[in-house]
C-alpha cells in the first residue's frame, strides 16, 4: 500500500487566538497533516507545547518574527530539510495596538502596523515561495479584516482604527498582487468574523467611542474562536485559484467590498 501523503501547513501568529485555534483544528481534523506553528517566542508558547505533546511527531514550533528576513530564512531552511515543501501557508500574524484617529496617530504607530501587517507578509512570501512551488496544490492565505474595507461600514464609524485598517487594506492589495504575479498559486485575503481574541478585547477597552463595546453587546451569541477556526480552515482547504484566487473572502461566506 502506498504511503499516505501529508499536507504541510505553516501558520504564523500561532501562539494564541485564531492562530492557535487553527493549529489545533488542523491537527484534530487532518490525521496526516503536519503543522509548522510560528511564534515569536517559542519557548514561552505553553499552549503550543501542549499540542506538541498531544500530537507527537505532527507539529513543530518554530521561531517566527514578522518582517525579519534572517528568522524567516532560518525556518524556511528547516522546512526544506525536513519536508522539502509547504502546501498551505496561513499568514495570520498581525497587530492592532492603537485606536488613535487620523488627526492623532503617530508616525511610529503607523510604521509598526505596516511593518508587521504588510512587510511581515511580504517577507514571509519571499521566504516560502520556493517551498510552495514544490506543492501540488499550493496556497498562500492572508488573514485580513472587515476593518480594512474602504467601501465598508467600518471606515465610517468613530472607532480609531486608522493604523490597523490602513495596514490591512495594504495587506489586501499585496495579497491580490501575489495572486496576479503567481499563476501557479492560490492566494487571497480572508476575513474572519469578529471573535473574542486578545485583539478584540484590546479594541473594546481602548475604543473611546464605545462602538466596539456596543457591537459585542448586540452580538452575545458570537461564535467561539475555535468555531471560527473550523470555518476558516474549511474555506482554506476547499479554495482554488479559479474560485477564490485574488478575491476578498469572509468566513461567513458573504461578499465584502475591498
Amino acid at each position: 500500500m502506498p504511503a499516505i501523503s501529508s499536507t504541510i501547513y505553516f501558520v504564523s501568529g500561532a501562539n494564541r487566538g485564531l492562530g492557535l485555534s487553527l493549529v489545533s483544528c488542523i491537527l484534530d481534523t487532518h490525521e496526516t497533516a503536519f503543522v509548522y506553528a510560528g511564534a515569536r517566542e517559542p519557548e514561552k508558547s505553553d499552549a503550543l507545547k501542549a499540542l506538541e505533546i498531544k500530537y507527537p511527531g505532527r507539529m513543530s514550533i518554530i521561531k517566527y518574527v514578522a518582517a525579519d528576513s534572517t528568522a524567516n530564512a532560518a525556518f524556511a531552511k528547516a522546512v526544506e530539510e525536513r519536508h522539502g515543501h509547504l502546501d498551505t501557508v496561513i499568514a495570520n500574524a498581525g497587530i492592532w495596538n492603537t485606536t488613535a484617529n487620523v488627526a492623532e496617530v503617530g508616525v511610529a504607530a503607523m510604521e509598526e502596523h505596516f511593518h508587521v501587517n504588510v512587510m511581515g507578509t511580504i517577507v514571509l512570501f519571499q521566504s516560502v515561495q520556493d517551498l510552495l512551488k514544490k506543492s501540488a496544490a499550493p496556497r498562500f492565505i492572508t488573514i485580513s479584516t472587515v476593518v480594512s474595507c474602504i467601501g465598508g461600514i467600518m471606515v465610517t464609524l468613530p472607532v480609531g482604527s486608522v493604523a490597523y485598517g490602513a495596514s490591512k487594506a495594504a495587506l489586501n492589495w499585496v495579497t491580490r498582487k501575489i495572486h496576479f504575479e503567481n499563476e501557479w498559486l492560490t492566494a487571497f485575503p480572508l476575513s474572519p468574523r469578529p471573535i473574542a481574541t486578545d485583539m478584540l478585547h484590546y479594541s473594546i477597552s481602548a475604543d473611546t467611542s464605545g462602538w466596539m463595546k456596543k457591537w459585542v453587546e448586540l452580538n452575545p451569541d458570537a461564535p467561539s474562536v475555535a468555531d471560527v477556526a473550523v470555518t476558516v480552515l474549511q474555506i482554506v482547504d476547499e479554495s482554488t485559484r479559479e474560485k477564490d484566487g485574488g478575491e476578498f473572502r469572509h468566513s461567513e461566506g458573504k461578499e465584502i467590498p475591498w
